[in-house]
C-alpha cells in the first residue's frame, strides 16, 4: 500500500467498505491494487495508479476516492466510493459485473444518505426513470421512503443532464447532492461539457447546477438563455436541450461535526449547519451568507451568518479555510424595535413588483393575493431573518438598523435612492421564495386548461405599482420614512 496516503484514513475507509454488502466483493482486489500502486502528485491531487490506471485519489481538500479494481485500460475509471478527511463515507456506487451502474448512495447535507436506483420507475413525460429515496441508517441500502425520480441516464457514458420531478420533495441540498455525483462521473469520464435536457430549466436549477458545474459567458445573459420559455416547456413537458454548456466542476463535502456540512471547491462555498444553509456571495446571493475575513494576524477564516446590504447582522459559525470549526459566536440581542411595526399595503405593492420581476409571468396574477393574505411585521427575531407564523411573516428588525446606518454613509441624494432600491430589492429576494410558493399553490389548484389560459394572458411587464409610484415610495424610504426605529440598549 502506498505510504504517501494517510494510512489511518485508508484503513478506516477500507474497514467501512468491508461492512457494506455492495462493496465487499471489491475490497480484496482494491487492497491488493493499493499494495502495488505507485502514488504521484497530479494537478494538486495525490493519485495511486496501477498500470497507469487510478485506484485511489486524495484531493487537495483531503477527500479520498477509490475506483473499481482492476481498472481496464479501455474504459473510463469507475468510481467506487468517496470519504471525507475524517473517514466519513460520502458516496458508494454499485457496479454490475458487465460495468453498468445499478444504484448508488450519496450523503446529503444533513448527514443522511439518499439512495438512487437505476431504471426503477417510469415517468409519463420522459419514460424510464431512476428513483431517489431516503435510506435507513449508515450501512447498507435499505429504503426508508421514496421521494421523487429523474430521467434515467447512462452513468457509464454520461451525455446529458436529466430533468428531476418534484425537487421540492427532496431534503435541503438534495438536488445538488445528486447532481454533484453526476459531475464527478462526468469528470472521471473526461467529459468537456454536458447540457440539460428537460422541461424545467428554472432559476433554481441554474443556481443548483452552478454548485457542481461551470459555464462560460456573462452570468445574466447565460441565466436568461437557460430559463427562456421555461413556463411553456414545463406545461408541455418539452424534452428540449438547453443551449448552455456546463463543464463538470464538482465540489467536495466535509462534515466537521454532527449536523454541519462544509462544501469546498474554490475555498468554502456553502455551509449547512443545523438546518440552515449559507452561501458565498459569488455562488448565490443570500441573506444566509458565508464571507471571507482576514484576522489581525493575517490568517483567513470564513464566517457564516445573517447579512443585509453586505453587512453582518449575526455571526453563527466561524471556520478555518479547511472547513474546521473555530468558533460558534454567542449572540445577545441588545436592540428593540419602536414605532409602526406592520408593513403597509404600499410596502407590499413594492415587494410584489420586485418579486414579479424575478418570477415567471405565469405567477404574476397570483402574487398579489399571495402577499395580501400575509401580515408583514418588523420583529425582534434572533437567528433567522424571517419566520412564517401562519399568515404572519415576522422580519428581523436589525435589518432596519443596518439600513439606517448605511444611510448615514451616503454622500448624495442619488446614492440614497440607490440604497433604498437595494434595500427593498434584498427584502423582496428574502421573502420572494415564500410568496412564490404560495402563488404556485394557487396556480396549481387551477385546471390544466385554466393554467394554459393564465399563461396566455400573463404579462412579463411590471406588476403592481407604476414606475412613478415606485419612485415616490423609494424617495420616502431614502429619507428614512416607511420604517420603524431600532434602539440599542444602553
Amino acid at each position: 500500500m502506498s505510504t504517501a496516503f494517510p494510512q489511518d484514513l485508508l484503513s478506516q475507509a477500507l474497514s467501512i467498505l468491508a461492512a457494506e454488502d455492495d462493496a465487499i466483493p471489491f475490497v480484496p482486489p482494491l487492497t491488493a491494487a493499493l499494495d502495488r500502486s505507485i502514488a504521484t502528485e497530479e494537478q494538486g491531487c495525490l493519485t495511486a495508479r496501477v498500470e497507469g490506471q487510478p485506484v485511489a485519489t486524495l484531493s487537495s481538500h483531503e477527500s479520498l476516492t477509490f475506483f473499481v479494481p482492476p481498472p481496464p485500460a479501455q474504459v473510463s475509471p469507475r468510481r467506487l466510493a468517496s470519504f471525507d478527511r475524517r473517514g466519513r463515507l460520502l458516496s458508494l456506487l454499485t457496479w454490475t459485473p458487465d460495468g453498468k451502474l445499478d444504484r448508488f448512495k450519496v450523503r446529503g447535507l444533513e448527514g443522511r444518505f439518499l439512495g438512487v436506483v437505476h431504471g426503477a420507475a417510469s415517468h409519463l413525460g420522459w419514460g424510464l426513470s431512476d428513483c431517489v429515496s431516503v435510506l435507513e441508517g449508515e450501512g447498507g441500502f435499505s429504503l426508508e421512503r421514496s421521494l421523487t425520480l429523474f430521467r434515467s441516464v447512462a452513468y457509464e457514458d454520461l451525455d446529458f443532464l436529466p430533468p428531476l420531478d418534484a425537487p421540492a420533495l427532496l431534503p435541503a441540498g438534495g438536488g445538488s447532492t445528486v447532481l454533484n455525483l453526476l459531475a464527478q462521473l462526468a469528470q472521471d469520464q473526461g467529459k468537456a461539457v454536458l447540457r440539460y435536457r428537460g422541461p424545467y430549466p428554472s432559476e433554481r436549477l441554474f443556481a443548483t447546477l452552478c454548485e457542481s458545474f461551470r459555464y462560460s459567458g456573462e452570468p445574466g445573459a447565460t441565466r436568461e438563455r437557460f430559463t427562456r420559455d421555461v413556463e411553456e416547456a414545463a406545461l408541455q413537458l418539452k424534452m428540449d436541450e438547453v443551449s448552455v454548456d456546463w463543464r463538470p466542476s464538482p465540489h467536495e463535502r466535509f462534515f466537521p461535526a454532527a449536523h454541519t456540512c462544509v462544501q469546498l471547491r474554490d475555498g468554502i462555498e456553502k455551509v449547512y449547519d443545523h438546518g440552515r444553509v449559507y452561501y458565498r456571495a459569488d455562488l448565490l446571493a443570500s441573506a444566509n451568507a458565508v464571507r471571507l475575513q482576514q484576522d489581525q494576524d493575517g490568517q483567513s477564516r470564513y464566517v457564516a451568518g445573517l447579512t443585509i446590504l453586505g453587512q453582518p447582522l449575526e455571526d453563527h459559525l466561524v471556520l478555518d479555510p479547511r472547513g474546521e470549526i473555530l468558533e460558534r459566536p454567542s449572540y445577545a440581542r441588545n436592540w428593540f424595535v419602536r414605532g409602526t411595526l406592520q408593513l403597509s399595503n404600499e410596502w407590499k405593492a413594492v415587494l410584489v413588483r420586485l418579486i414579479a420581476a424575478e418570477s415567471t409571468p405565469l405567477l404574476h396574477p397570483a402574487l398579489w393575493p399571495a402577499i395580501d393574505e400575509l401580515t408583514l411585521v418588523w420583529s425582534e427575531l434572533e437567528g433567522e431573518l424571517w419566520v412564517e407564523a401562519g399568515n404572519e411573516l415576522l422580519l428581523h428588525g436589525r435589518m432596519v438598523a443596518a439600513y439606517r446606518e448605511a444611510l448615514t454613509r451616503v454622500r448624495s441624494a442619488g446614492e440614497s435612492l440607490l440604497l433604498a432600491a437595494r434595500f427593498a430589492s434584498e427584502l423582496a429576494r428574502l421573502i420572494g421564495p415564500l410568496v412564490r410558493a404560495r402563488a404556485q399553490e394557487r396556480v396549481a389548484a387551477l385546471s390544466a386548461e385554466d393554467q394554459e389560459i393564465a399563461l396566455l394572458f400573463a404579462t412579463a411587464g411590471p406588476t403592481g405599482l407604476s414606475d412613478s409610484e415606485l419612485r415616490a415610495f423609494l424617495t420616502r424610504l431614502a429619507l428614512g420614512e416607511e420604517l420603524p426605529e431600532v434602539e440599542e440598549e444602553k
